[in-house]
């Protein structure tokens, strides 16, 4: 565990926050794998994860992870010490089998944008703003790219990276980047109501709701009928048992 992670259960939904505000909340490494661990095994009465920030900014991206000019590493020890971490942080955050809230202020870059993407409802404050920089510094953003593959289309994507534009929180809304946008003195508020319903549904309703929007996208029309009665079918066996 560390400290730049605050990590609380709240009622029901497990509250993690982001929590370098001095740093703009850049993900490091650590922290990845103290939310990854985090969310792969939440207390058993969990209904839902939220992830929120400290400070002004929601994330600004990744904390420097690249060995020391002059060191030598080989392509698997970069991608032990650089890709895995975080690809298995997006992994973590998008089959956790509950509903995953963000609550987005200020900047969310990069590794925000992904953590935002993420979420099954992201609620953003109208002057968050949303990036992919990374080609400021002749990085090749693939990480994230592979976080948001499945939430944007190409074009979007493509524009996104390429052009390194920040676009507010409306067009993220309209992209499909983001669920919902809110003024900024209304955000926590929001994210708390969203949590509070959530909490009055039951666990095997939370999961099969999941588990569709998990599978959906990536079945055809046949599978997804077959998917949709199996999954209602269970859940309310589960219920009723």
């Amino acid at each position: 565990m560390t400290d730049e992670v605050l990590i609380e259960a709240r009622g029901r939904a497990l509250r993690i926050c982001l929590n370098r505000p001095e740093k703009g909340n850049a993900l490091t490494s650590a922290m990845a794998t103290a939310i990854t661990d985090a969310i792969l095994a939440p207390p058993p009465e969990t209904h839902c994860i939220v992830v929120e920030a400290a400070g002004q900014n929601f994330c600004t991206g990744r904390a420097a992870a690249m060995p020391a000019p002059g060191s030598r590493a080989t392509a698997l020890d970069l991608r032990a010490a650089i890709s895995d971490p975080v690809l298995n942080f997006y992994a973590a955050l998008r089959n956790v089998p509950l509903p995953v809230l963000a609550a987005v202020r200020g900047s969310a870059a990069g590794v925000g944008c992904a953590i935002a993407a993420l979420a099954d409802v992201a609620v953003a404050a109208d002057t968050a703003l949303f990036q992919v920089p990374e080609m400021n510094h002749d990085i090749a953003p693939t990480l994230v790219m592979d976080a948001l593959g499945d939430r944007l289309p190409r074009a979007a994507l493509a524009r996104l990276v390429l052009t390194r534009d920040a676009i507010s929180a409306r067009e993220a809304q309209t992209l499909g980047l983001i669920g919902k946008v809110v003024a900024e003195a209304e955000l926590s508020s929001e994210v708390d109501r969203i949590s509070e319903m959530l909490g009055r549904n039951s666990q095997p309703v939370l999961r099969g709701v999941k588990a569709f929007l998990r599978v959906a996208p990536e079945t055809s029309f046949a599978a997804r009928q077959e998917m949709a009665a199996l999954i209602n079918s269970s859940v309310t066996a589960e219920r009723f048992r």
